[in-house]
């Protein structure tokens, strides 16, 4: 196994967030966001480590990303950061361990990050999910420096720097009267993101003027810093969330259940 840099032949790879072998009718749409967020961000610094194995199959990738681009659930400086780190999802669903490609992909971040940075900082999860564990974060050496619950911020760091923040939500529901609001923070970093604006996007359609869709997308800076929020739901200002993608037919009933509340 060995770790390398981007390449175009890895694509398909990483803009499906491994999923390359999803057939559905949004995959074309999520590629194209994914891909250009993707090149426009390299342009600023982003790296992409991918793991490959011996016949040179992609395992895994990490983004690479400096934490002043803004990254997910925090702010700081001076530091990389790794919004997502995945492998291959039929081996996560799998629950396959020990391959390596994780620690792997780390130690190639580490490397990048000595080049221009004084650390390393990771928004994971103190919980047995497999997304962003924090328990493998503390294996490889990192320390827990902040936390609000189960989101804890993990931090590894070369020489002295300023402790990262986490992010605190500055959103304020605006209600327009007789209309059911909906606000989607989403980011087209995340595979899980585009395809849940999607989703909002075909369902509040429906409505028609009885329901207005709020789009923020996080992925520019200023969205992200004024309101602190990577991922998130609201109807009428009440926050829903379902970890995956939110399901069309869950979106309808919570926005039925939205127009019962003001009718």
């Amino acid at each position: 196994m060995r770790v390398v840099d981007l390449a175009n032949k890895h694509m398909p790879f990483v803009t499906t967030c491994t999923h390359t072998d999803d057939t559905s009718d949004e995959r074309d749409e999520l590629i194209r966001v994914r891909k250009k967020w993707l090149r426009d961000t390299m342009k600023k610094g982003l790296k992409v480590k991918v793991a490959l194995d011996e016949n040179q199959e992609p395992l895994g990738f990490a983004h690479c990303l400096p934490i002043e681009l803004g990254t997910w659930g925090m702010s700081g400086k001076d530091l990389m950061t790794v919004p997502c780190l995945t492998l291959c999802y039929q081996r996560v669903y799998d629950r396959e361990q020990g391959s390596g490609a994780g620690r792997a992909l780390m130690e190639a971040v580490g490397e990048e990050a000595q080049k221009t940075k004084k650390g390393v900082a990771v928004l994971c999860y103190d919980n047995d999910f497999w997304f962003m564990p924090l328990s493998f974060f503390k294996k490889l050496g990192y320390k827990e420096v902040a936390r609000r619950g189960e989101t804890v911020i993990a931090l590894k760091t070369f020489t002295a720097v300023d402790l990262p923040a986490m992010h605190t939500s500055q959103y304020t529901f605006k209600p327009v009267p007789g209309k059911v609001v909906v606000d989607v923070f989403w980011h087209p970093m995340c595979g899980t993101c585009i395809s849940e604006i999607m989703n909002f996007r075909a369902v509040c359609v429906e409505f028609g003027d009885k329901v207005i869709l709020n789009e923020y997308n996080t992925g520019d800076k200023a969205v992200l810093d004024k309101y602190q929020i990577s991922r998130a739901l609201f109807f009428n200002g009440k926050s829903r969330c379902w970890g995956y993608e939110a399901p069309r037919d869950e979106i309808r009933k919570e926005i039925k259940k939205a127009l019962q509340e003001i009718s």
